[in-house]
């Protein structure tokens, strides 16, 4: 028997469970599937905590799905009792002559935003455990903080459920099939078949593989996440103390400091890891991942190079312009790819539920989405962008 539905997600982690939750509140029939059982630590939304900020270096563009965002974590948080999201501040750091702090200068004047710019002194004045260098300046964002991750998506999903959505876990698609009898959708898993209007793919890193014959240009990175003991003044990194604090050490490296929020601090690297495969994922974290990442933390917040309390694995999924991919598909309009990635994503995931509620009820969303189409991603030069080897998928 083919069971039928409005709309069928697939792939229930940050934007998943949010596009369930969205959908189902409107009403909507909703069948979700998963491969495994989010929350779970073996895709891009989990670690602890994940920074959330306000203005934004990586377009202006972002702003306003920012605004919106922080409105909703504040809707689930209140509606649902739990803490996804605190509020402590954060600084972004980096050489006052290069294009980051410039892009969040940039961002908050075209929205009114509130920041501050510090120079080298004012930042070690005020945080005396970072130790800027003399071209360094930073972007102090009241409203930086963290989402708690686990914990925002066992939140939507449990208001999808509550809402009516029908969600199964453990339970991976094995084909597809577009434009069936009636413009519907089908999907096959080891339950049966089911049907739908519409069909929402939120899957990841999975989401290449779900639809190679696009040869869309991603690619995934391995990314080691680490929680630390300050070896020195370990109240300076706690919450009320010390707010998130992001590094452009290099143009295009950078790492990132989370306070202790009850775990040892959480420090990464962002971006600079290898290519990976989803299915066949590095997760051994080694000493030579450990000490590129000591080796910023001894030069810039030495306070924090004590002993290492735990360490993960998780991954980007990467576009070569890093923005995200928010369409139809090309091939399909009853089809919606959805993948803010790139490792800036996590943050978007409660109004990226909005906006799939809005794509599949109206046939647009509110939002300005024209930087993350799908054409941009099927030229020759994005598809030079990604070379052969470093796709983790035998397109066929």
């Amino acid at each position: 028997m083919t069971i039928t539905a409005d709309v069928i997600v697939v792939g229930l982690g940050a934007h998943g469970s949010s596009a369930a939750c969205h959908l189902a509140r409107r009403g909507l029939k909703v069948i979700g599937f998963d491969t495994l059982h989010p929350p779970h630590t073996f895709g891009s939304s989990h670690g602890g905590g994940r920074i959330i900020r306000q203005a934004y270096s990586e377009g202006p563009f972002y702003v306003p799905l920012m605004l919106r965002t922080y409105e909703l974590w504040e809707d689930l948080q209140d509606r649902t009792g739990k803490e996804v999201m605190r509020i402590t501040g954060g600084l972004s750091i980096g050489d006052s002559r290069g294009k980051g702090t410039a892009g969040i200068r940039e961002s908050a004047a075209k929205f009114d935003l509130p920041i501050e710019t510090l120079t080298p002194n004012e930042i070690h004045e005020r945080f005396p455990v970072l130790h800027p260098n003399e071209h360094m300046e930073a972007t102090f964002d009241p409203r930086g903080g963290a989402l708690f991750p686990e914990t925002a998506v066992q939140a939507h999903l449990d208001e999808a459920i509550k809402a009516g959505a029908d969600l199964r876990f453990d339970e991976p698609v094995i084909r597809w099939r577009p434009d069936r009898e009636g413009g519907s959708v089908q999907v096959e898993t080891k339950s049966g078949t089911f049907e739908a209007k519409q069909l929402v793919f939120t899957a990841g890193a999975w989401l290449p593989e779900l639809v190679s014959k696009l040869k869309l240009p991603m690619w995934i990175e391995r990314q080691v996440l680490f929680w630390f003991e300050p070896r020195a003044n370990a109240d300076a990194f706690l919450p009320e103390n010390m707010g998130n604090h992001g590094w452009e050490y290099e143009p295009g490296h950078s790492f990132y400091a989370q306070p202790n929020y009850g775990e040892g601090v959480k420090v990464a690297l962002h971006h600079d890891g290898r290519s990976s495969n989803p299915d066949t994922l590095d997760r051994v974290v080694t000493a030579e991942d450990e000490s590129a990442l000591r080796e910023q933390m001894e030069r810039y917040v030495p306070d924090l190079n004590g002993k290492l309390l735990s360490s993960s694995v998780c991954m980007y999924t990467n576009t070569p312009d890093r923005h995200f991919l928010i369409d139809h598909h090309p091939g399909h309009k009853n089809i919606l790819l959805i993948s803010p990635c790139s490792g800036h994503g996590f943050k978007f995931s409660a109004v990226m539920g909005e906006i799939v509620a809005d794509m599949v009820t109206e046939g647009r969303s509110k939002f300005d989405l024209s930087e993350f189409g799908v054409e941009r991603l099927l030229t020759e030069e994005s598809q030079a962008a990604c070379p052969p080897e470093r796709r983790p998928y035998t397109v066929t």
